[in-house]
């Protein structure tokens, strides 16, 4: 078996948070020793094992042999479990408990990557949070996303790159935002169909039209959201053209999706660059009264029950607490904040959104 000493220790050192000065401080040796036992162009002496294993918060066989896995299921049931720990008791300590998982499973790509979502969440579950920590929590993603896209896995780096070029824009960083760009891949065409054919030749229909369903719910998704970027209001559409576009998502959400959430709340934006308080306010207090509604799924002549169905709802939940801290931040307007009949809209969806 090939000793992979120098990636366990450069991992496990980099989980820690440690330096390499750190570390060949606390072991009394010198930085550039610790960066040939990382480079694999020396090793420790075996006097110094048990002491570094100490350092680095592991023992000499994990050091060693550093081969512990996490199963991506278990990945994300792990994330799940954060997520509610930092709803219920506080998000310092699921931050907590995820930097302990980060020390524990150091190469696993997987664990960054949703873990990086989970300081995402941080950032809707916790509307009372500080700049100061906002801020933290921006720095720690994108430190995750940066080793998941620096990993090249097939399955993640992708998404990773994404999500740095969006990082990257919010910080006007322009440049780097169109080098992330430029890595991804661009398709020429679109192999579905072809999968289709495969699983129909093998007998294999359900799998056949799953692939197709799957498929179709990612293209809707990915079309809700251009429409949605076409009325962003620095794209200088007239309020007439914006609306037409709006009612066009309306119709396009309800075919497929049997809800009609993002076009009401851009309908209510648009009442507020048409100047129109009164009609801005019944909207918003629909919308807050629609949150309440329990999720449809999507239409289910062409997405019946599948495990998508599931996804779907998950992200339809996330979707709605967005909505409805976005509308709170939104009330805190004096134009707004005095209206009883919105002040009532908030506080019947206090209960199942604050928690």
């Amino acid at each position: 078996m090939e000793l992979k000493l120098g990636a366990n220790i450069a991992a496990l050192r980099r989980a820690k948070g440690m330096t390499q000065e750190q570390l060949a401080a606390a072991l009394g040796i010198s930085p550039p020793a610790v960066s040939k036992w990382e480079t694999n162009t020396s090793y420790p002496d075996i006097t110094l094992l048990c002491p570094l294993a100490r350092a680095l918060d592991t023992n000499v066989d994990m050091l060693l042999n550093y081969e512990k896995t996490l199963p991506d299921e278990e990945v994300v049931q792990k994330i799940n479990d954060l997520l509610a720990l930092a709803r219920t008791t506080g998000w310092q300590a699921a931050e907590s408990a995820l930097k302990n998982l980060l020390h524990q499973y150091p190469t696993s790509v997987s664990l960054k990557f949703h873990g990086a979502g989970l300081y995402a969440a941080f950032q809707v579950i916790c509307p009372d949070a500080g700049t100061e920590e906002r801020a933290a929590w921006d720095r720690q993603r994108k430190e995750l996303f940066q080793a998941v896209h620096a990993s090249g896995s097939t399955e993640y780096w992708q998404s990773a790159a994404i999500a740095l070029a969006v990082m990257a824009l919010s910080e006007n960083a322009l440049d780097e935002a169109e080098k992330l760009l430029l890595e991804l891949p661009r398709l020429s065409s679109d192999p579905t169909v072809i999968w289709m054919e495969l699983f129909l030749r093998r007998g294999e229909r359900e799998q056949a039209a799953e692939t197709l369903q799957k498929h179709l719910l990612h293209q809707a998704q990915q079309m809700q959201s251009c429409m949605v970027c076409l009325l962003d209001e620095r794209l200088g559409f007239p309020v007439e053209v914006s609306t037409k576009i709006n009612e066009a998502l309306r119709q396009f959400e309800s075919m497929l999706f049997c809800h009609t959430q993002l076009s009401d709340i851009m309908q209510v934006e648009l009442f507020r660059r048409a100047g129109q308080t009164q009609k801005l306010i019944e909207n918003l207090c629909r919308c807050l009264d629609g949150l309440s509604v329990p999720a449809q799924p999507p239409n289910e002549a062409l997405f019946p029950a599948l495990p998508i169905q599931d996804t779907h709802h998950e992200a339809d939940q996330r979707l709605r607490q967005i909505i409805y801290l976005s509308i709170q931040q939104a009330c805190q307007s004096e134009e707004y904040k005095n209206d009883p009949n919105l002040r009532a809209a908030m506080k019947r969806l206090e209960d199942i959104f604050s928690t």
